[in-house]
């Protein structure tokens, strides 16, 4: 087993792992003795020089703490998956510039989008274009864009076999806005429908499938053993309208506790 794999095998563990310190004999077990000890204390010292792990007293290593580290603090994790965002798009035109009017503009956005793989809706509300695609090529993640010619852009995530975490969210969202940029600029983002979701592992529910409760007519929380994924989830779904921003910041604030010494993903600073 070459050095590289060894390395990422050691630092995967551990990242699931932040809470607790290791050594060499333990991990040995955990790998099932299918990682030479000797190779694996090499590994430990290396990573600590390079400063990715930290040693306790008796050669003990835990993970050095980063953003990514304090994902894995919160077990399980909150996830979120069924997102609604819709935000706005607007060309401000006088009523002509040289010949070009809004009728014009239209005809030019459905042509391009069109080419990007846009399909225009039957029925007779024609005047929206809709694409879909499965993010990174993973078909649990389907996201669906609406442009409606009345000046909205709706994107929704269906992701419930594979629940986003706050990285995810952000990439996903900023991947999709990036992908009809041409339209822009976009105005009054907002969330109007999400899921959130905690999946327990080796716990299953017995005695009933489904415990349902619907506080409001839009909010509405279940329990039940999610056979696909063969977890017992916690979930609740809520249909609200607020900024984007908001609910990114207070997603961020389940992955980066205050009072750590993390100020926000961008400082680059451990935390040990």
């Amino acid at each position: 087993m070459t050095t590289s794999i060894v390395n990422k095998k050691i630092i995967d563990f551990l990242k699931n792992n932040p809470r607790y310190s290791y050594n060499a004999p333990t991990l040995y077990k955990m790998f099932n003795g299918k990682i030479n000890i000797n190779t694996i204390r090499c590994e430990l010292r290396r990573l600590h020089e390079q400063k990715k792990v930290v040693r306790e007293t008796h050669g003990f290593y835990r993970i050095r703490i980063d953003a990514e580290a304090l994902y894995y603090l919160e077990h399980p994790p909150t996830l979120l998956h069924g997102i609604m965002v819709s935000m706005k798009w607007n060309r401000k035109l006088q009523k002509s510039i040289h010949g070009i009017t809004f009728d014009n503009l239209e005809t030019d956005i459905k042509e391009r989008l069109l080419d990007f793989g846009f399909k225009q809706t039957e029925g007779p509300n024609k005047k929206r274009l809709v694409y879909c695609f499965y993010f990174e090529n993973d078909r649990d993640r389907l996201v669906t864009v609406t442009v409606h010619f009345n000046g909205r852009l709706d994107i929704y995530l269906n992701c419930s076999n594979h629940p986003v975490n706050f990285f995810e969210f952000r990439d996903i969202l900023s991947y999709t806005r990036g992908m009809v940029g041409f339209l822009g600029p976009f105005v009054d983002a907002r969330v109007v429908e999400f899921g959130e979701a905690k999946d327990f592992r080796c716990v299953r529910m017995s005695g009933c499938n489904e415990v349902s409760l619907r506080v409001f007519l839009n909010h509405w929380f279940r329990i039940y053993n999610k056979e696909s994924l063969g977890v017992t989830r916690v979930e609740q779904h809520v249909r609200c309208d607020v900024p984007v921003s908001e609910l990114l910041s207070l997603f961020e604030n389940v992955f980066f506790p205050v009072g750590n010494g993390f100020v926000g993903v961008d400082t680059k600073e451990d935390v040990v």
